[in-house]
């Protein structure tokens, strides 16, 4: 496996704490339950102190997907926050102790 490969992945449904802890952040898929939602994406334990990294959009019911390369530093946590308590976001990301 190429060193900068993403080591976890977690999907969670609705609201909810990706990752606790600091962590590399490769890739970020929503799939809505329904036409025109959206998931928040914080660096951060929870959508209130933590900041807001991207805001994903997904249009018609179609999956969104965004890479983003070599990686994102988030140096608090993943926290997502969606649209609907039924939309999927799913992260991959590598934690930071994994690198020492």
């Amino acid at each position: 496996m190429p060193a900068n490969a993403a080591t976890h992945w977690i999907r969670v449904i609705g609201d909810g704490l990706i990752y606790d802890g600091p962590c590399i952040v490769r890739t970020i898929i929503l799939w809505p339950h329904a036409s025109s939602q959206y998931t928040d994406v914080y660096d951060g334990r929870d959508a209130t102190s933590g900041t807001k990294f991207c805001r994903l959009d997904a249009f018609s019911a179609h999956t969104r997907h965004i890479s983003l390369g070599q990686g994102v530093l988030f140096g608090r946590g993943i926290y997502v926050d969606t649209e609907d308590e039924e939309d999927e976001t799913t992260v991959t990301f590598i934690p930071l102790n994994q690198l020492e």
